[in-house]
Parts: structure tokens; C-alpha cells; sequence
């Protein structure tokens, strides 16, 4: 029997005062072979048309998690109202404590004051889950050291300039190999199909196109056979015996060669056409 093993994308920040999401699995259920849900806040794939935001969180799961990733039989994305109420609180209170100048101190405060207010989320796994996280988080982060990695950062807390075209290209050709590796076995589950046409539209766009751009340039249009292997110049398919060529293509009387519409010469042999 296949088990599930569930990732959650929660909200933390990072040492600049970004506020992320993160990707963090449920540990509780570790049945070997299973499928993998990834469980993801609404508003990433509201965004219209953009398909980056899903593309840069896979990323970050692939980063953390990749071995998972590589096990599981299928992979399934979902999604989940608690986790925009989650993004939602946390991004509310961070700005609540603005008065705390020390990163790792207001950080702190804020997950203090979460795992207060997720004592009041249903006894759902996500529910459950989020208040178990939090609270060894709290437990587990050595926050002193925290605190001196940051002030060593201080001296660096401007803003780095924005990524140019040329490396944002690369980026998003490095998110595009990561989906290819996967998307064979990653599945959106009825209600982000149903919710986000214009996302699915996109993700489905993108696969037709990537895939087309990967295949052989010149097919059968009969059997569909690759006849990159063959000469340019064979009129039929060596596979199922299709014509390769119009009912009623011309030849050029020296050489034989099809000849194009239009031609005044033969491409081949360089002879006048009349």
C-alpha cells in the first residue's frame, strides 16, 4: 500500500527581513513507497498568467527535498485556505513589531504570538502540523546565534540590485529543466484546475510548446517516425512508405531533385528552370 507524505509551503522570513515561504514536510507519515502532496497557499496561483511564483517554490522544494522528489510515485499539488490565513497573520504581525530593529528578536516575537493564534485553527493535519512546527521551531532555533549572523549581515542589508534580463533568462531556464524532470509524475488536483484556468492554461501551454520544441524537426506526418537519421532527399518514409513529398511535385529534368514552388533554378544541381 502506498503511504502520502505531505509538504506544507509555510511562512518564515529570511535574515534581510523577506518575508518567504518555506517548504516543510510532515514527518509523521513515513510509509515507504508513497506519493508526495505539496500543499500550497491560494495566492500563488492567482497571480495572473504567472506561472513563476509555483516554478520558484518547486525549486526551493527540489533545494530541500530533492531525494523526495526522486522517490515518490506521483506527485500531487494541492492547495489551502489555512495557508493564506497563515501568510496572511504572519505578514500582519511582522508589521505590527516594525519597532524591533533586530531581525531575529522580531521574528521571535512573531512566531510567539502564531503559535498562540494556531491554537485556534481546526484539528486539521495542517492545522496540527502548524502548530507542532512552529513551536519546535521556536524550541530548536539557536537564537543567539541567529542574532550575530544577522549583525554580521548589517553592513549588507541594502537591497542588491535587481537580477538583469540575462539572469533572469538563465533563472527561468533552470525552473524550466527542474518542471521537465518532473512534471511526468506531478498532477494538479481538481480544485486548482477547476479554481485557476488561466494558471493551468499557462502550465499546459508551456509543456506543448517546451515539447514541441524538443521534437525532431523533421517527422513522418503518417507514422510520426524521426527521419533526422535519413537524407533530405528521400521521398518516402522509410518506416511505413508515406510520400514525403506533393502529388504534385515538380523534379528538375538535369538532376531529378524536387524542386521548390517558384524556383528559377534547381537548388540541387544549379540548372535554369523555364
Amino acid at each position: 500500500m502506498t503511504g502520502i507524505i505531505s509538504l506544507y509551503a509555510l511562512t518564515s522570513v529570511t535574515l534581510r527581513g523577506d518575508i518567504i515561504l518555506i517548504p516543510a514536510v510532515d514527518l509523521e507519515n513515513t510509509q515507504y513507497p508513497y506519493d508526495l502532496s505539496i500543499v500550497l497557499p491560494q495566492f500563488l496561483f492567482s497571480q495572473k498568467k504567472s506561472i513563476l511564483p509555483f516554478l520558484k517554490f518547486l525549486n526551493l522544494v527540489n533545494f530541500h527535498y530533492r531525494e523526495k522528489l526522486l522517490v515518490s510515485a506521483l506527485i500531487e499539488i494541492k492547495v489551502d485556505s489555512l495557508l493564506n490565513k497563515l501568510f496572511q497573520f504572519y505578514l500582519k504581525t511582522w508589521e505590527k513589531y516594525s519597532q524591533l530593529s533586530a531581525i531575529p528578536e522580531r521574528r521571535h516575537t512573531v512566531e510567539m504570538e502564531l503559535i498562540k493564534w494556531s491554537a485556534s485553527l481546526p484539528s486539521t493535519p495542517l492545522g496540527i502540523f502548524i502548530r507542532r512546527y512552529y513551536s519546535a521551531s521556536l524550541e530548536s532555533t539557536d537564537w543567539k546565534s541567529k542574532t550575530a549572523i544577522w549583525k554580521s549581515l548589517k553592513h549588507t542589508q541594502d537591497r542588491k540590485p535587481d537580477l538583469s534580463q540575462k539572469k533572469l533568462e538563465k533563472l527561468k531556464e533552470k525552473y524550466l529543466e527542474l518542471w521537465f524532470e518532473f512534471f511526468d509524475k506531478i498532477s494538479f488536483s481538481p480544485e486548482v484546475q477547476s479554481t485557476y484556468p488561466e494558471f493551468m492554461n499557462s502550465m499546459n501551454q508551456l509543456t506543448f510548446k517546451e515539447i514541441l520544441s524538443e521534437s525532431p524537426e523533421r517527422l513522418c506526418p503518417n507514422c510520426e517516425s524521426d527521419l533526422n537519421a535519413y537524407p533530405a532527399s528521400i521521398q518516402f518514409c522509410p518506416q511505413c512508405g508515406y510520400a514525403l513529398f506533393q502529388v504534385d511535385q515538380k523534379y528538375c529534368s538535369n538532376c531529378g531533385a524536387p524542386l521548390r514552388d517558384g524556383a528559377l533554378f534547381c537548388s540541387n544541381c544549379g540548372k535554369k528552370l523555364l
